[in-house]
């Protein structure tokens, strides 16, 4: 199949797939403050609150957080996510970042964490009187994926299924079938597309970077696809991808990989985040 065909599949695969997610792009000019959306650093904490530790009984590091009611002042709401509070993503310090191969919903070594409230008149003296392991102590010398903290800037954009996504096959065979009469059920993109083709589709439906809602992306594969059970976790929450550069280095999942953390979506419109599928791979 070339590149005149994939255009056709393209635009109806866009058609069929489309949503509205959070691209988070890091705001390099920008300090945060302890209380705004933001990757790594001091967390916000609810003092009334047991901080959330790993199965070692070690005290979980921040990943991100997005203070949502602050959020969506800014950009356009979806009701897909609370209206207001703050977002959590915790992991533990180990060399797996505190991800389990054997249960990867199991929050033992990474926790989601909801605040339905944010208290403004949380100090950091009193989040660091708690003890708390941050990206930014000068004496950690446990595994960590991110390395710096670092403020966020929030643009809502359409996003569309890419390869990545272990339901891609078969939406791109049943499209196939519809608008040429093929059927190819054993086949992949990448066997039925030539080469132009492929790199220009993944090109055109690519996830990376990092997204709360949206799509994932990977650089090996679906959790989803050979473990049925993780199939629950229909939604992606959030996306963080390794980012690093010429300029500053921020993060680096083992070799530049990614993380994604998916919930089911019945789950996220309750508020329910106690059911979290966590993963993340690298090249």
């Amino acid at each position: 199949m070339d590149w005149k065909e994939a255009k056709v599949l393209i635009e109806e695969i866009k058609r069929r797939t489309e949503r509205k997610a959070y691209s988070l792009v890091i705001d390099k000019g920008r300090q945060p403050e302890l209380i705004d959306s933001k990757f790594g650093g001091l967390p916000y904490w609810d003092m009334e609150k047991e901080y959330p530790v790993d199965s070692k009984g070690k005290k979980l590091m921040l990943l991100a957080q997005f203070n949502l009611e602050r959020m969506f002042q800014e950009v356009e709401y979806d009701k897909l996510l609370p209206e207001t509070g703050m977002l959590q993503f915790f992991i533990a310090m180990d060399e797996m970042y505190g991800m389990d191969f054997d249960e990867q919903d199991i929050q033992k070594d990474f926790r989601v964490v909801y605040h339905e409230t944010v208290n403004e008149q949380v100090t950091k003296e009193q989040v660091k009187s708690l003890g708390i392991p941050a990206c930014t102590d000068d004496d950690l010398e446990e595994y960590i994926p991110i390395w710096k903290e670092a403020a966020l800037k929030i643009v809502r954009k359409p996003v569309f299924m890419g390869e990545g996504d272990y339901r891609f096959d078969l939406v791109f065979r049943e499209i196939q079938k519809e608008k040429f009469g093929k059927q190819h059920e054993a086949q992949s993109m990448y066997q039925l597309l030539d080469e132009e083709a492929y790199d220009r589709m993944v090109e055109e439906l690519s996830n990376e970077n990092h997204w709360l809602l949206g799509y994932p992306y990977f650089t090996q594969t679906d959790p989803r696809e050979y473990e049925e059970r993780y199939q629950y976790y229909d939604t992606l929450l959030f996306q963080m991808d390794s980012d690093y550069g010429e300029d500053e280095d921020y993060i680096l999942w083992g070799d530049a990989g990614v993380a994604n953390f998916f919930i089911n979506q019945k789950d996220l419109e309750k508020r329910d985040f106690s059911k979290v599928l966590y993963n993340w791979d690298c090249c």
